[in-house]
């Protein structure tokens, strides 16, 4: 029964928890924190609020009721409700002011912003800014996308694509329309965004199908699951990243 609101809270907290060493930090506040905060107040507020946060996120019960108030996907918000950054700050403040010299003082200061520097993803990656030559400043292969649809001979145009492409396929082309709409995340493993991510051929087709999609474009990294040409969509073109499948009709043929 709770087997969905289950995938759904594991996947969010991996998305909010990062890749760094932000959230191991954060334990160990709250661990020297619980050994020598005595102030009941801020004890409170930096270790028994945040604790009872966790477990009411973490419970599938609460997630089934306000995942019916939220969007879709954006459950991992609610994450936000534990004060991780004051916590960390307010931890390490209380450890250096704790310290008689100044030198042990500012020896650790060092430490704990090495270890912050250290413990990230460098965000300067070709990964996450690549050198775009167009208006729109997104990756240029979006735009090849949407403007491959949008210079097809078809009159109607109406795309099922990932959720990496649906917030600017119609911000290039707006006579494009849009399967789903931009804000779908794949959190929920049944949900259509995480099944062109999966390349489940035949649940993605038949969702094309079902709302009128005469294209389909899947990433080139993901390996398709069945084959998109026996349901009468054929490759209209590929990009760099993309495959763009257009729904042939049998006049066509």
């Amino acid at each position: 029964m709770f087997e969905e609101s289950l995938e759904i809270i594991k996947n969010c907290f991996i998305e909010y928890k990062g890749t760094g060493s932000y959230m191991t930090l954060y334990c160990l506040a709250v661990l020297y924190l619980f050994l020598k905060e005595k102030d009941k107040t801020k004890r409170a507020f930096t270790i028994y609020f945040p604790i009872f946060v966790l477990l009411l996120v973490m419970n599938p019960i609460f997630n089934k009721a306000v995942g019916s108030i939220l969007k879709k996907g954006a459950y991992w918000r609610v994450f936000w409700l534990v004060p991780m950054g004051v916590t960390i700050a307010y931890a390490s403040a209380k450890l250096i002011m704790s310290l008689e010299r100044i030198s042990q003082k500012i020896i650790v200061s060092i430490c704990f912003m090495g270890i912050i520097a250290l413990g990230g993803k460098y965000m300067y990656t070709e990964g996450n800014f690549l050198p775009v030559g167009n208006p729109y400043k997104i990756q240029d292969d979006m735009v090849y996308v949407a403007q491959i649809i949008g210079a097809d001979e078809a009159e109607y145009k109406k795309a099922l694509v990932s959720h990496y492409l649906a917030p600017y396929i119609r911000q290039i082309d707006g006579s494009i329309e849009l399967a789903y709409p931009r804000s779908a995340t794949p959190y929920t493993p049944e949900s259509i965004a995480a099944k062109i991510m999966r390349g489940e051929v035949n649940e993605v087709v038949a969702y094309a199908q079902k709302n009128n999609a005469n294209y389909i474009v899947f990433h080139k990294e993901t390996e398709l699951l069945g084959d998109v040409e026996e349901y009468g969509y054929k490759l209209l073109q590929e990009t760099q990243d993309y495959r763009i499948y257009k729904l042939i009709d049998e006049e066509e043929n």
